[in-house]
C-alpha cells in the first residue's frame, strides 16, 4: 500500500516521530520538517497539522500564521501588529488554534509580545483555543491573568500555574477561586505560589472544592475544608500539599478527613515536627503506598528536637495503613551550618523505642530516615527491624547528616540487615567497621547478596581495611566502592578499603572469565 493510502491515524503515528517530546524540545527542525509534510499533498496535510500544533510554547505561533503585512518586530524587539486583526484573520487563527492540545507560556515568551498582541488576543472573538486540554502558566504578573482567564475553559484537564515569583496577592486568590468554575473537569492541578497566606490557602481550597475528577494535586498550603473535600474523592491518586499553624489550628479531634479511596502517593510539607504531628494525628490514609514527608526547618537553629520524633513516629503510624511500601522522611536544613559540638551531642541520637512503630508497616520496600542521628540503635535493635521488615530493598538511615556521635552499630549489624532483607539493592548506614569472626553466627550463616550494588557509609570509623575490604566482598560481591563523608580521621582509611575491594572485584571477574573459557582437554598418558 502507497503511504498516501495509509489510515489517518497510521499518519499521526508516523508524524509523531518528528514531534517534540517536550517543551524544552521545539527543534525547528522538527518543525519544519511536518511543515513540509503538510504541504506534500492533501492526504498529509491534516494530521501532518494536527501533530505540528498539539504542543505549542507561547503566543508568537498565533501570529505568525497571519499574513506578514499585519505583524512586525517593534523598536523593543517584541512581536507586534501594525493594526487590529480582521474577521478573516480571526478564522486563520481559529482553524490552527483548534488543533491545539498542550500550550506552555512562560515569562520569557510574554516577554517576547508587546501590549497590541496581549489586548488583541484578550479580545478574541471565540474561545481562543477551544481544544485545550493541557494549560501551563509560569508567570505571575498581575497584568497579565486577563490573557491567562482567556484560555481557562471546561475542556482543560491538567493545569500547571507557577505563581512563586512574587508573595500572595488578592488578584492571585481571585483568580485560583475562579478556577473551578471555569475549568471543573481538571484531573491534573500543580500550583505554586510564592510565600504563604491564609488568603491564598481559602481560595485554593475553595477551587478545589469545585473539583470532582482530580486524580493528582500538587498544591501548597490546604484548610480543613479542602482536606475533607479530597477524601470524598474516589479519583484521587496523588496528593501533595503543606500544612500552617492557621491550618491546624482548625483541625478537630472529632472530625477526621480519611481517604479511604484509591490513593497512591501522599506528601507532606510543614515548617516543623509538631505541625505535622498536629496534622498526622487528625487525618487518616487507609490506602496510601508511598509517603514522603518534608519538614521546611530552614528557620530553624537546630535540626530537630529530639523530644518531638517519638511523638511524630506515633502519629504516623496511626495515620496510614500497614500497606505502606514508600517512606522517605527528609529535614530541609543545612547540616553543614552546625558546629562539631552539635553534631557530637549524644542527646539527638534516637533509639530503637523512637522507630518501633514503623515496624508495623511489613511491606515497607524504600526506607529513608537519613536525617535521624540513628548512634542509639545497636546490632540486636537492627537485627529486630530487619526481621520486622524483610521487603526492604533501600535503606537509608542517619547518613545524610555528617554526626559525630559514635554508632552503636556494628559489622555484625551489618550482616543482620544483609540476610534478614534478602531483596535489598543500595544501603546507607553508618557502623563501627571491625572485622568479626567469619566461622561464627551470623556471618557464617548468612548468604552474599548480589543485588546489592550501593553502599553509603557516612561517617563511620574503620579498623583494619585489608579484613574489612574481603568481608564486605564476601558479603556484597557487586559492591564495588563505599561511598563515605570526607573527614580527616576517617578518609585514609575508607580509601583504604576502596582500594582493596578493586582489587578483589578485579580477581572476581578474572576467575568469572576463566570459569568460562573452554578447557583444554587433557591428554592421556
Amino acid at each position: 500500500m502507497h503511504v498516501c493510502l495509509l489510515p489517518t491515524e497510521v499518519l499521526l503515528r508516523i508524524f509523531a516521530i518528528f514531534a517534540p517530546n517536550d517543551i524544552y524540545d521545539y527543534r525547528s527542525i522538527s518543525h519544519a520538517t511536518l511543515a513540509a509534510l503538510a504541504r506534500t499533498c492533501m492526504t498529509f496535510k491534516e494530521p501532518a497539522l494536527d501533530t505540528l500544533w498539539r504542543k505549542i510554547q507561547g503566543f508568537q505561533p498565533f501570529i505568525s500564521c497571519l499574513p506578514g503585512s499585519v505583524s512586525s518586530i517593534g523598536i523593543q524587539g517584541k512581536l507586534t501588529l501594525k493594526r487590529p486583526l480582521l474577521e478573516g484573520e480571526w478564522r486563520l487563527i481559529g482553524r490552527y488554534a483548534q488543533r491545539i492540545r498542550s500550550l506552555t507560556i512562560s515569562d520569557h515568551d510574554i516577554d517576547t509580545i508587546d501590549d497590541r498582541v496581549v489586548q488583541a488576543l484578550i479580545s478574541s472573538p471565540s474561545p481562543l483555543v477551544p481544544n485545550l486540554r493541557n494549560l501551563s502558566w509560569w508567570d505571575d504578573r498581575e497584568c497579565f491573568f486577563p490573557l491567562l482567564r482567556i484560555l481557562l475553559g471546561s475542556t482543560i484537564t491538567s493545569v500547571d500555574l507557577d505563581f512563586s515569583f512574587n508573595p500572595p496577592s488578592f488578584a492571585k486568590s481571585a483568580l485560583l477561586a475562579f478556577l473551578g468554575a471555569r475549568c471543573p473537569y481538571i484531573q491534573v492541578l500543580e500550583c505554586v505560589y510564592g510565600g504563604d497566606s491564609e488568603e491564598s490557602s481559602d481560595a485554593i481550597s475553595k477551587a478545589l472544592c469545585g473539583l470532582r475528577e482530580l486524580r493528582h494535586l500538587d498544591t501548597q498550603v490546604l484548610n480543613i475544608q479542602a482536606l475533607f473535600h479530597l477524601a470524598s474523592l474516589p479519583s484521587l491518586k496523588s496528593l501533595h500539599f503543606s500544612l500552617n499553624m492557621y491550618n491546624i489550628n482548625g483541625m478537630q479531634p472529632n472530625s477526621t478527613p480519611t481517604f479511604s479511596s484509591q490513593l497512591d502517593q501522599v506528601c507532606i510539607t510543614t515548617s516543623s515536627p509538631s505541625v505535622l504531628t498536629h496534622c498526622l494525628r487528625n487525618v487518616r490514609f487507609l490506602s496510601c503506598r508511598s509517603v514522603k514527608l518534608y519538614i521546611d526547618s530552614s528557620d530553624l537553629e537546630v535540626p530537630y528536637d529530639p523530644l518531638d520524633i517519638p511523638d511524630l513516629i506515633v502519629s504516623f503510624s496511626k495515620c496510614f495503613s500497614s500497606t505502606l511500601e514508600t517512606l522517605h522522611f527528609d529535614f530541609d536544613f543545612d547540616f553543614n551550618d552546625l558546629f562539631s559540638m552539635e553534631l557530637a551531642d549524644p542527646s539527638y541520637a534516637l533509639g530503637f523505642d523512637v522507630v518501633a512503630p514503623l515496624l508495623l508497616f511489613s511491606h515497607l520496600k524504600d526506607l529513608q530516615l537519613d536525617w535521624m542521628c540513628t548512634s542509639a540503635i545497636d546490632d540486636a535493635s537492627l537485627k529486630t527491624i530487619a526481621q520486622s521488615l524483610p521487603q526492604l530493598e533501600n535503606v537509608s538511615i542517619g547518613t545524610a547528616a555528617r554526626w559525630l556521635v559514635p554508632p552503636s552499630l556494628t559489622f555484625i549489624g551489618l550482616v543482620h540487615l544483609i540476610r534478614y532483607c534478602r531483596r535489598l539493592r543500595s544501603i546507607d548506614m553508618a557502623f563501627d567497621a571491625c572485622p568479626v569472626d567469619i566461622h561464627s553466627e551470623p556471618f557464617s550463616k548468612t548468604i552474599p547478596n548480589n543485588k546489592i550494588a550501593r553502599f553509603f557509609v557516612g561517617i563511620s570509623t574503620v579498623i583494619d581495611p585489608i579484613a574489612v575490604a574481603c568481608q564486605l566482598h564476601a558479603l556484597l560481591p557487586k559492591v564495588t566502592t563505599v561511598g563515605y563523608w570526607i573527614l580527616e580521621h576517617s578518609e585514609d582509611q575508607w580509601r583504604k578499603v576502596n582500594e582493596f575491594l578493586g582489587v578483589l572485584n578485579k580477581s572476581a571477574e578474572i576467575r568469572e572469565t576463566m570459569g568460562q573459557a573452554p578447557q583444554e582437554p587433557m591428554l592421556s598418558a
